[in-house]
């Protein structure tokens, strides 16, 4: 895998924990978020958002 990939990839999982953290869904520093692929975060983030637009 190249770096530029590779980079890419740590940045989009780090947009998407942020998200999670800013949601409150997760506390910083709490190793299950860490270990979450970046598939799952975006399952994790895609049903925040969903539920916060039910919730307006």
């Amino acid at each position: 895998m190249s770096i530029q990939l590779r980079n890419a990839i740590d940045k989009l999982r780090q947009c998407y924990i942020d998200k999670l953290l800013h949601a409150g869904v997760f506390k910083e520093g709490d190793a299950q978020l860490y270990q979450l692929t970046v598939s799952e975060l975006e399952s994790l983030c895609r049903k925040v958002n969903r539920l916060n637009e039910e919730m307006k």
